[in-house]
């Protein structure tokens, strides 16, 4: 029996081996269980800290960001300052005829004038200036506007600058007049990068007898050596606004006053006067006109309407020629494109490009500053085949490089390296 039994099952210790055995199994699975999840929370672990460090490095970025961008408005707000014309103090004019007593001071304000209607800019920057002799003129180019030459005329006297606008007598004409309001300034950069400006406005007349305007003692000689001149170079404007003129234009070709009421149906009126004219024939050659005299505004069951920010001898040109009377000439071409394109006129646009083509004894720089500012396609290709030598790009630059229109710098800088 006690072999059987041997046979048949194990002993006492044999068992307790097995326990054992399996005790030291489940403790070792169990501690191996205990490392994988100690395992599991580290990587997990690990995971969240480099979550919260992607998020503390987002936090971060996005906050740089946000400095950047703050950094970047702020500079945007000093470039805006920038642009902001500063103005010093400067010596008080003497009392000229043309000059309004109340503005004969020094101004704060900026250089920039309405630039609605009869409106230009005269801009040149004069060269060694230290060495300008007392009594010497020295003088800008010449620019033809609104059918009148100017130029900027500067010189020294003893302890100031004399600073004038010259309008070109026009003797072929007669007696006219010009009335205008008009401000002159001085610009530099200063230290900072900052622009300094001095300026001086008045109004005035310029006529047949006196073709001057300006200050004789605009700026003191040692502030304007000390605050504006920039490697000998002094950078000088003159903002002009026409507000009237004289015996420059011819005498009107058509009536548009009162005699025309009982053919009209609707009174422009400009600067005070009437022009009686018919809506269908405005609306037939002008989508503005057709949209303010046929459309839904209010000004369009109105039978008077008032037109701004251009001149009454203009736009009686310009009606002159819409109704098939020719009223272009060198004097009135300017003056009736601002208006055609003011009120999309293509008609008169193309009739005023055909004279500049054909007709016109202005300068080449004057066709294609008219061709870029009023987009006259044809005009401005035969401007650019017009200029073939370095004395043509040199006839056609502003009195300052930098305000060459961007389109046709390029072109100018071919012709000119294949010149040389």
């Amino acid at each position: 029996m006690s072999e059987e039994n041997d046979n048949v099952a194990p002993t006492n210790n044999e068992n307790d081996i097995s326990m054992e055995e399996e005790e030291v199994t489940q403790e070792t699975d169990g501690s191996e269980k205990e490392n994988q999840d100690t395992s599991r929370n580290e990587i997990v672990e690990k995971m969240f800290e480099k979550l919260l460090e992607k998020q503390k490095n987002i936090k971060k970025s996005i906050t740089e960001i946000v400095d950047k961008l703050c950094s970047v408005e702020s500079e945007l707000q000093l470039i805006r300052d920038d642009l902001k014309p500063k103005t010093v103090a400067a010596t008080v004019p003497e009392q000229t005829d043309d000059e309004d007593e109340t503005d004969s001071e020094s101004k704060t304000e900026s250089v920039t004038m309405p630039t609605t209607g009869k409106y230009f800019v005269l801009k040149h920057v004069f060269k060694n200036v230290t060495n300008m002799k007392e009594g010497e003129d020295h003088w800008s180019e010449t620019e033809e506007h609104i059918g009148v030459e100017w130029r900027i005329d500067v010189y020294r006297t003893k302890e100031d600058l004399s600073f004038f606008l010259k309008c070109l007598k026009l003797t072929e004409i007669g007696k006219w007049s010009i009335e205008a309001q008009w401000k002159q300034a001085l610009l530099s950069k200063s230290t900072e990068n900052r622009f300094k400006v001095v300026t001086k406005k008045s109004f005035g007349t310029v006529d047949t007898s006196n073709g001057t305007w300006g200050f004789p003692k605009f700026i003191g000689w040692a502030e304007m050596e000390k605050d504006f001149l920039v490697d000998d170079q002094l950078t000088a404007e003159i903002h002009v606004k026409i507000m009237e003129t004289t015996g420059i234009y011819k005498d009107n070709l058509r009536s548009f006053d009162e005699t025309m009421e009982e053919f009209s149906d609707v009174v422009l009126v400009v600067n005070d006067e009437k022009f009686y004219v018919s809506k269908l024939y405005l609306a037939a050659h002008s989508p503005y006109f057709k949209a303010l005299v046929l459309g839904n505004f209010n000004d369009s069951k109105k039978s008077e309407i008032k037109l701004t920010g251009i001149d009454a001898d203009d736009f009686q040109n310009y009606l002159e020629l819409l109704y098939g009377e020719y009223s272009i000439d060198e004097f009135t071409v300017e003056g009736i494109l601002l208006v055609a394109d003011m009120y999309d006129t293509p008609l008169i646009i193309r009739k005023c490009e055909e004279f500049l083509l054909e007709k016109s004894k202005k300068t080449l720089k004057k066709k294609l500053q008219l061709s870029m500012k009023y987009h006259l396609e044809a005009l401005n290709k035969q401007c650019r085949k017009e200029i073939k030598s370095i004395a043509d790009i040199k006839s056609v630059l502003p009195g300052d490089i930098r305000d060459l229109d961007p389109s046709i710098t390029t072109e100018f800088l071919e012709i000119a390296l294949s010149i040389q």
